[in-house]
């Protein structure tokens, strides 16, 4: 409809004129919030693949430089080949102790980490050749013997993959520690380990530094997947599980040179960022909503006016002279509405004294028609015919007369729609008794109604139709000898309903036929019906329309046949208390 396209423009231009600017400020703060997000993700994969892994490699490489020094001195290294005592150049009288404290405390000096807890020397059989500096709890001979054992076990485990660096939960400085433990390769053989402890927080702070996004979290895993760094203590030497990373994290992750190791950070967006984006969403959204409504409301203020003005012409186009509009307002649209009012009013004054005048011209044809032949006069005739017979010793012609002019009489008098049952019957008798004139001896027709029903209220004019059916349609076609019309009334307390009961011993009527009939009485459809079978149904449709139009739905005609069996047609009718009805 061409105004509802008029409410979708002002809709649109409504949204264009207010929705644009808001949008395009909304559009900036989730811009800059996108463009911070974007950043922090750039700066996340610096922090990682830069300052981490430097930091690392670099703490890692500082590790092996200060280890490295054990390298030139090859009497260490053939001693501990050899098991045999340290003697540096073959001399029987030096002071092997000091030489060996002097090379401990030169490693140590030269490290370029300063958080180096101990340092000590361990030959393949796990046996410790060296000693610890004053700064260490216990002495260098002191050490636990299985200690020292699974020690060089383990460096023969990563003997190929060079040196290990392994987290310590418990120490012998009781406390937590990175263990740099180095296997010493000597002429091609491992002749033992060099053991560097150095304190947590050395290594911490060389990468905690870089944690500067919200909620960073730093993971360190070995090959095996579990953590040997966390930012989070308690999470170190637990497995890592990838799959449980909360979806709202941030990853980045880098391979580290060594070791196999991984370097995974995890940050989360800043809430406030969130906040400013999701606040900007809420804005448009919640600004669109409203524009909708104040334009919805104002394109419906100003075109319903419209539409209901529409709606009324083509009402009238279509014959309903009655369709007037309401008026709400004093504007132009008002106005129009008025003018519309009053024109529909003109037109319908005019066609009202255009139909009356045709109605009577009608009605003046019509008594003209009724004066030449009508119940009346046909009434008289009977009685004419009737009182001749008497003359003429007739008797026969005399009672077919008098009963077909009861019909008449009865039939005339159709300005009540209701009538006892009493009458009804009475009614019916005039007629069955015509049809025994004109099959004399086939048909045996048994009435039975008690006195305390005769008087109860029925539509006039429902049997007679159903009776007519039921002998030129049921019994005359049957090839039975007897042919029985029984018509029985009983009272459904239960239901409160009057039911007439009409049976026959016909032919009935085929399973099919029984369903079309009992489709077209539930569905009350009229139409034109050629085959025989058919043809008589439409007496029934007519009565029970008639039956539920004046009753109510719940009432009418129910049908019951078998072929060659016969037909039992049910009337359904109200009961009213003692037996009355509103005329």
């Amino acid at each position: 409809m061409k105004f509802k396209r008029i409410r979708i423009k002002i809709l649109i231009a409504m949204l264009l004129t207010t929705g644009i600017p808001i949008s395009i400020l909304a559009g900036i703060i989730v811009y800059q919030v996108s463009q911070s997000i974007t950043s922090d993700a750039e700066q996340a994969k610096t922090l990682v693949e830069r300052d981490m892994f430097s930091g690392i490699e670099d703490f890692n490489q500082n590790l092996y430089d200060t280890a490295y020094q054990i390298y030139y001195n090859f009497d260490l290294l053939e001693s501990l080949r050899s098991f045999s005592d340290y003697q540096p150049d073959n001399s029987h009288n030096y002071d092997s102790f000091r030489d060996t404290k002097e090379l401990f405390l030169g490693m140590y000096n030269n490290a370029k980490i300063k958080d180096i807890l101990g340092i000590y020397l361990i030959n393949s059989v796990g046996e410790s050749k060296g000693s610890f500096f004053s700064y260490v709890p216990v002495s260098y001979s002191g050490l636990p013997q299985p200690y020292l054992k699974g020690l060089i076990e383990e460096s023969r485990t990563h003997a190929a993959q060079g040196p290990n660096l392994a987290y310590r939960k418990t120490s012998l400085y009781d406390q937590p520690i990175y263990q740099y433990v180095v296997p010493l390769i000597f002429q091609g053989e491992q002749v033992g380990a060099l053991v560097i402890d150095v304190n947590v927080t050395s290594f911490q702070q060389s990468i905690e530094k870089y944690n500067t996004l919200y909620k960073g979290e730093i993971i360190i895993s070995n090959p095996q997947k579990s953590i040997v760094y966390h930012t989070d203590a308690n999470q170190i030497l637990t497995q890592l599980e990838t799959d449980g990373i909360s979806s709202d994290n941030k990853v980045v992750k880098k391979e580290l040179s060594k070791f196999g190791w991984e370097l995974l950070y995890l940050y989360k967006i800043n809430p406030n960022l969130l906040f400013f984006k999701n606040l900007a969403f809420a804005v448009i959204i919640g600004a669109i909503s409203l524009m909708m409504v104040f334009s919805l409301t104002l394109s419906y203020g100003i075109t319903k006016p419209i539409i209901g003005l529409h709606r009324n012409m083509l009402r009238i186009q279509l014959g309903d002279f009655s369709a007037r509009t309401e008026v709400f307002t004093k504007d132009e649209i008002g106005f129009l509405g008025n003018q519309f009012n009053q024109m529909a009013e003109q037109i319908q004054q005019l066609i009202d004294h255009d139909f009356k005048l045709q109605l009577l011209n009608k009605e003046t044809q019509i008594k003209a028609l009724q004066a030449q032949i009508s119940p009346h006069f046909l009434h008289n005739t009977l009685q004419t015919m009737s009182n001749l017979a008497t003359v003429e010793n007739a008797p026969e012609i005399k009672l077919i007369c008098q009963c077909l002019s009861n019909m008449y009489r009865y039939n005339m008098n159709i300005e009540d729609e209701w009538a006892t049952l009493k009458d009804e019957i009475k009614h019916i008798r005039n007629y069955l008794f015509i049809i025994r004139k004109r099959y004399p001896g086939m048909l045996t027709i048994k009435i039975r109604v008690s006195e305390e029903l005769q008087n109860s209220y029925v539509p006039r004019l429902i049997l007679q139709p159903l009776i007519e059916n039921s002998i030129d349609h049921g019994l005359i076609p049957s090839r039975r000898d007897k042919k029985l019309l029984k018509l029985y009334v009983r009272r459904d307390l239960t239901n409160n309903k009057l039911k007439i009961y009409l049976v026959d011993n016909g032919r009935g009527m085929t399973k099919k036929a029984l369903h079309d009939l009992t489709s077209r009485l539930a569905s009350n459809i009229q139409r034109d019906i050629k085959s025989l079978e058919e043809r008589h149904s439409i007496g029934l449709q007519n009565v029970h329309a008639r039956l539920q139009l004046l009753c109510g739905k719940e009432y009418g005609l129910r049908v019951f046949s078998k072929p060659e069996a016969g037909t039992m047609v049910v009337i359904e009718l109200p009961l009213p208390n003692n037996q009355e009805v509103i005329l």
